[in-house]
C-alpha cells in the first residue's frame, strides 16, 4: 500500500498490528517460511487473544456489577412490599384467630420480622456461644468443668417454675430438655402443662390455649373440687409433662416418659377461668401386687389444705368400687408413711366407734375401708390396740379406748374437714381387653366365669392367710374374728 506525495515520490505507509499478523511470512531460499517467523506469529496471536479476553471480561464485570446493583434494588423493593403485605395478613389473621380478643398493639406482628439490629445481636450471641464451647472443650482435651451447684453427670436444675399465679421453688432435678434446663425459671401452662422459656411466649400461649381442663373424663365433682381420669396411652404428652412436674418435688420418682401403662387422676380447683391444676396421683392399669396408688404429688402452693389425704381417700373409694382391697406401692417415703398412717388410723377408728362393743373381723374392716389386711394389722399394732388375751387363751383381742379415739377423730375432722362424698362419684372400673378364644364363644364364656369365681374367692375368702401376724402361726388365724 503506497501513498503519493506532492513531489510524486511513493512513500510506504506504516502497517498496523493486524496487518503485521496477516502479512505473509518471509521465505527462505527454498520458498518455505522460516521457523522463527512461525513462532513469532503464534506468540503475537496468543498475546492478542489474551488482551481481547481481558477487555471482554472487564466489560462483562461492569455489566454484572450494574445488574447486581439493579437486582439488589429490585429485591429490596420486593422485600419491603412483601413485608408490608405479610404484616397486614398476619395482623388480620391474628385478629380473626383470637376472636377479636386482642387490641391493635397486642395483635401487631411486626416484631416477629427480624431487623438489622436483631441479626447483629444474633451474630454476637453465636460468636459468644462458639467461644464458650471452645473454652469448655479445652485445648489439651481435658474434661470441661461442671458449673457450681450441679453435680457431674446429672444436668442443670430448673430453680423455679411459674404455674398459674404462683412462682414455686423446685426441690429436685427434673429431666427437662437441655435447652429448657439451662433456664432458671420455666413457665408452665396450668391447663395443658406445656413448658416455655420466656414470659412473652407464656403470655401469648395463655391467650391462645383452648384447653381449660385436663384432657380426660371428669369422674368426681364436689363444689369447686373436681377429679379427672386421664389415660397415659391416649394423652401421652400431657402425662409426660405431668411426670416432669412431679419429679421436681419427689426424690424417689423414676417414671418420666413411659406413661402408657398408667392411669392419672388429676385434682383441680374450679372457677370461672377453668379447672386449675392442684395435684395428682397415678396407678397401674393392671397391678400384680394389687397397688391402688403408685405416685402422689400436691403442688407446694396447694399443700396444707388437705388435698393429699383427699386423694388417698379417693384411691380407696375406687378400690371399694372395684371390690378389691388396695394398698399404696411400697416402700413408702417418710412423709408418705405419715400421711397413710394418719388416714388408716382415722378410717379404722370411725368403723370401731360405729361398731361399738361386740365382735368384728379383719375382713369386715377391709371390706368397709378398701384397705388390705396387712395395713390394718400394722396400724392396730402400732397403736397398741391388738393384744393377746391373758391366761394362755388363743387368739387376739382388740382394746379400744373410746375417749382417746373420739378425741383423735374430733381433732382430725377439725384439722382436715375435706372428705370424699361417694354419692358424687361417676365412674366405672377400667377393664383390660381379654384375648378372644379360638375354640368358640362358649369357651370364652366359661373362662370368664372361672376367672370371676377365682377373683371372688380371693377377695371374699381368707386373704389374711398370706399375711404375717405376730405370735404363733395357729394364733394368726384368730385375727379374722376379734372381740372389741
Amino acid at each position: 500500500m503506497t501513498k503519493t506525495g506532492g513531489g510524486g515520490e511513493a512513500k510506504a505507509s506504516t502497517p498496523n498490528k493486524r496487518a503485521v499478523l496477516t502479512s505473509p511470512p518471509r521465505s527462505n531460499k527454498r520458498g518455505r517460511p522460516r521457523k522463527v517467523d512461525i513462532l513469532a506469529r503464534e506468540a503475537a496471536n496468543k498475546n492478542a487473544a489474551k488482551a481481547h479476553e481481558k477487555e471482554e471480561t472487564a466489560a462483562e464485570s461492569m455489566e454484572n456489577t450494574e445488574n447486581t446493583e439493579n437486582d439488589q434494588k429490585q429485591e429490596g423493593k420486593r422485600r419491603r412490599k412483601y413485608t408490608k403485605r405479610a404484616g397486614k395478613k398476619l395482623d388480620i389473621a391474628a385478629r380473626v384467630f383470637f376472636n377479636n380478643r386482642l387490641s391493635a398493639n397486642e395483635a401487631d406482628t411486626q416484631r416477629f420480622i427480624p431487623q438489622e439490629e436483631d441479626c447483629e445481636r444474633f451474630d454476637e450471641a453465636r460468636k459468644a456461644v462458639g467461644q464458650d464451647i471452645g473454652d469448655s472443650q479445652g485445648i489439651d482435651g481435658s474434661t470441661p468443668s461442671t458449673p457450681s451447684g450441679v453435680s457431674a453427670g446429672v444436668g442443670y436444675q430448673v430453680k423455679k417454675i411459674r404455674i398459674g399465679l404462683f412462682e414455686i421453688d423446685s426441690w429436685y432435678i427434673s429431666p427437662y430438655p437441655d435447652e429448657y434446663s439451662r433456664h432458671p425459671l420455666l413457665y408452665i401452662c396450668e391447663f395443658c402443662l406445656k413448658y416455655m422459656k420466656s414470659e412473652y411466649t407464656y403470655q401469648r400461649h395463655c391467650m391462645k390455649c383452648t384447653l381449660k381442663h385436663p384432657p380426660g373424663d371428669e369422674i368426681y365433682r364436689d363444689g369447686n373440687i373436681s377429679v379427672f381420669e386421664v389415660d397415659g396411652r391416649k394423652n401421652k404428652v400431657y402425662c409426660q409433662n405431668l411426670c416432669l412436674i412431679g419429679k421436681m418435688f419427689l426424690d424417689t420418682k423414676t417414671l418420666y416418659y413411659d406413661v402408657e401403662p398408667f392411669l392419672f387422676y388429676i385434682l383441680c380447683e374450679y372457677d370461672t377461668k377453668g379447672y386449675h391444676f392442684a395435684g395428682y396421683y397415678s396407678k397401674e392399669k393392671r397391678s400384680a401386687q394389687g397397688y391402688n396408688l403408685s405416685c402422689i404429688m400436691i403442688l407446694p402452693s396447694k399443700q396444707r389444705e388437705g388435698y393429699g389425704k383427699l386423694l388417698i381417700e379417693f384411691s380407696y373409694l375406687l378400690s371399694k368400687k372395684e371390690g378389691v382391697p388396695g394398698s399404696p406401692e411400697k416402700p413408702l417415703s417418710d412423709f408418705g408413711l405419715l400421711s397413710y398412717r394418719s388416714y388408716w388410723r382415722r378410717s379404722i377408728y370411725e368403723i370401731l366407734l360405729d361398731q361399738g362393743v361386740g365382735r368384728i373381723s379383719i375382713e369386715d374392716i377391709s371390706a368397709r375401708t378398701g384397705m388390705t389386711v396387712d395395713d390394718i394389722i400394722s396400724t392396730l399394732q402400732t397403736d397398741g390396740m391388738l393384744q393377746r388375751p391373758p391366761y394362755g387363751l388363743g387368739g387376739y383381742r382388740l382394746v379400744v379406748d373410746v375417749e382417746k379415739t373420739s378425741e383423735y377423730l374430733r381433732k382430725a375432722n377439725e384439722k382436715n374437714p375435706r372428705r370424699i362424698d361417694p354419692s358424687k362419684l361417676m365412674w366405672t372400673p377400667f377393664l383390660m381387653k381379654r384375648p378372644v378364644a379360638l375354640d368358640g364363644d362358649q369357651a370364652a364364656d366359661n373362662a370368664g366365669v372361672e376367672i370371676g369365681n377365682a377373683s371372688n374367692g380371693l377377695v371374699n375368702g381368707s386373704a389374711r392367710d398370706g399375711c404375717e401376724a405376730p405370735g404363733p402361726e395357729d394364733d394368726a388365724a384368730m385375727l379374722s374374728d376379734l372381740s372389741v
